[in-house]
């Protein structure tokens, strides 16, 4: 189910940037966020919706130009829902190291081209594309540095690197380590956000400064970004994992998360839920975010 051009349109007037770079969404691009909630809620699990809605209107608002590199584009439903609308046609090139997961983005129809690789040796030219998005993966892939550095490669001079990724805030953000810490518990605290950002397999988060860092040493100069999340909604996150664990079990038997789309419709509960992230879209930008935007523009080739 691909959102429609007039929801996932560019333009250079979504955000309002400070003189740090720092965004934050116009009312024109906040305008967006219900039609983008209601498509996440009727497509994913909860738990994945409250990530990906906040990240669909942000990365949505960019103007992405082609070629475009989808770096760990996963099953494909990022480029349905938010690249390829966004641009009005299908995204160049995506790859992923799961076989089954390229497939699955296969048949979508958001990309041209969708290939089974790793970040680390990217079988691209150099300066083979003008923007490379990458939506919550940098942090999953153990060789960061590696993958950074052939971004930079593969990108243009002055091409866009737009990427989310979470923040040295994540796990601590989220609902059982902040009880606990209320709780007198603190170290049960750290450990239960350690362990959910091992099976995470969360192998960075950093802070903002720890990230323009990285990039930096890639030759990738932070232009913009924002932080977003924060642990009110970080705390919901962690507790809808719960609700929504049967949709594990529906799409291994359908292949489908949501068996019933409209259901959002029709439950109180999944209402107050919709509002929520509504509202969740209107806080990007304010200061102890869980994850972060950024937008960075290709400088040098890197170290």
């Amino acid at each position: 189910m691909a959102m429609s051009s007039s929801v996932g349109a560019s333009s250079p007037d979504l955000f309002h940037v400070a003189a740090d770079g720092r965004v934050t969404p116009t009312k024109d691009l906040l305008s967006r966020a219900p039609a983008i909630v209601r498509h996440h809620l009727s497509s994913l699990p909860v738990h994945r919706a409250m990530i990906r809605v906040v990240e669909a209107l942000l990365v949505g608002a960019e103007p992405l130009v082609g070629p475009v590199l989808d770096v760990g584009c996963g099953d494909g439903h990022f480029a349905q829902a938010v690249l390829a609308p966004a641009r009005g046609k299908p995204v160049e090139v995506g790859f992923d190291p799961s076989i089954p997961a390229v497939r699955e983005a296969h048949a979508t129809g958001a990309y041209r081209m969708a290939l089974a690789s790793g970040g680390e040796a990217m079988p691209f030219p150099d300066g083979a594309f003008n923007t490379v998005v990458s939506n919550c993966v940098l942090e999953h892939i153990p060789p960061l540095q590696a993958t950074l550095r052939e971004i930079s490669r593969v990108l243009a001079h002055d091409g866009h690197l737009v990427i989310t990724v979470p923040s040295d805030r994540f796990a601590s953000s989220l609902f059982w380590p902040r009880a606990l810490v209320a709780a007198g518990l603190p170290e049960f605290g750290t450990a239960y956000g350690d362990w959910f950002n091992g099976i995470s397999k969360h192998y960075h988060t950093y802070d903002r400064q720890g990230w323009t860092a990285r990039l930096a040493d890639a030759g990738l100069e932070v232009i913009r970004w924002s932080a977003y999340l924060l642990p009110e909604a970080m705390g919901a996150f962690d507790l809808s994992h719960y609700y929504g664990a049967p949709t594990l079990l529906t799409k291994r038997l359908t292949g489908r998360w949501i068996l019933w789309p409209g259901k959002w419709r029709y439950f109180p509960w999944e209402r107050a839920i919709e509002r929520q992230l509504v509202q969740w879209c209107s806080q990007v930008g304010v200061d102890g975010g869980a994850y972060f935007f950024f937008v960075a523009r290709k400088v040098s080739n890197g170290g």
